[in-house]
């Protein structure tokens, strides 16, 4: 394991005023750490120092507010995602209910990571989903073929070349009968569908939207289940209705999130852009723009500190973990790789915070977890966590 090194030192690194001696110093620092996982190793210089950087952020500013003078590394049992995270480990000891492992999700070229406890590699979810027509007939989209899939009401379905379905109308209307149409992803599936007034939709895994092939009359209604994120095109003489369980929101044109997934426990709409007004059964709120609500069975909770970063990870094709416990973790990798997560003990409330890209085989998030002292057991996909 690598020697201490002085707190002033980094410091001096960070702000890139370290003298060719002392610069080399540092490097032999960070050499003497072992532990270094294959995929991480293989980083670029420029990689590295990016993520560099970034954790010597953190364990700068856990050092000034705990009054450490040195970087001492861990007993070798102690293993993170990456080399320097041995280190950082060391001043966040205090921090009795947080276990750290973090690298750079842009940083990381994905690579198979063998594991002895791994049974099968494990493939992250992909775009998937099933498009139920007013008939009842039903597409897998991930079989169609490019190009129109289905007319109905003179209302063509297109499957585009980006992975999305896309509603688009004919020369005429014909307003006498609506078709209903509901698209659905599976557990471990995504798709994105533009509405036929143009708004877009991204469905997260396990998730399901109905909605009209053409807006007819005062109001344009849809209804989801699961978690969906929506982009609505601005309409002030028709405003756009999202219903979920017991909630209604209603906007004008806005971007917002809707997370209603039954295992939850409470239903969560985030807002990014516009103003929304939600209401569930006596209860009502306004949000605006970075708030979001927790919808329960006793009221409407608003909360002004959200991480809109973290909420939108989904659908930016990553997992972010801040400050988050084991089970909401396993609740999300349930979802994405298909699999049935298991506690054998009771679950710690240890939190967690790291950041790894979707497109990560699960052997991977398993191995970085691993590598905080999380145990775990999977056959075929069963994954049994234990505590």
């Amino acid at each position: 394991m690598g020697k201490s090194i002085p707190v002033s030192l980094l410091k001096k690194y960070l702000s890139g005023s370290c003298t060719p001696g002392e610069t080399a110093q540092v490097n032999q620092w960070f050499d003497s750490m072992d532990g270094v996982p294959e995929y991480i190793a293989g980083l670029s210089e420029e990689q590295r120092k990016l993520m560099e950087n970034r954790v010597f952020e953190r364990i700068l500013h856990h050092i000034d507010t705990q009054g450490q003078q040195n970087v001492k590394s861990l007993p070798k049992k102690t293993i993170y995602s990456w080399k320097i995270l041995v280190a950082a480990a060391s001043l966040f000891l205090f921090l009795s209910t947080v276990v750290v492992w973090m690298h750079h999700p842009l940083s990381l070229s994905p690579k198979k990571i063998l594991n002895s406890a791994q049974a099968v590699n494990i493939k992250p979810g992909g775009n998937k989903a099933v498009l139920t027509l007013g008939d009842g007939s039903s597409l897998i989209l991930t079989e169609a073929n490019l190009g129109t899939v289905a007319d109905q009401q003179n209302v063509s379905v297109v499957k585009t070349a980006e992975g999305e379905l896309s509603y688009k109308k004919g020369a005429w209307n014909n307003t006498s009968r609506i078709a209903y149409n509901t698209i659905a992803t599976p557990v471990g599936g995504k798709y994105s569908v533009i509405l036929p007034d143009g708004t877009k939709a991204w469905l997260n895994s396990k998730s399901s939207l109905r909605f009209p092939t053409s807006f007819i009359g005062p109001e344009r209604k849809v209804q989801m289940t699961g978690e969906v994120y929506f982009e609505v095109t601005k309409n002030q003489k028709q405003p756009f209705k999202v219903f979920s369980g017991g909630t209604e929101i209603s906007v004008l044109g806005t971007h917002f999130d809707v997370m209603d997934y039954e295992d939850e426990g409470r239903q969560k709409t985030t807002l990014l852009e516009g103003s929304i007004h939600l209401s569930s059964g006596k209860f009502a709120k306004l949000l605006k723009p970075g708030q979001q609500a927790s919808v329960t069975v006793s009221g409407i909770q608003v909360n002004d500190n959200i991480d809109l970063e973290e909420v939108m990870a989904w659908r930016n094709n990553l997992f972010i973990f801040k400050d988050m416990e084991i089970e909401e973790i396993a609740r999300q990798i349930s979802r994405w790789y298909d699999v049935q997560v298991v506690f054998k003990g009771t679950p710690s409330k240890v939190l967690y915070t790291g950041t790894i890209a979707k497109d990560a085989e699960l052997s991977e998030i398993l191995s970085m977890l691993q590598f905080t002292g999380l145990k775990y057991e999977l056959h075929n996909r069963l994954l049994t966590i234990i505590e």
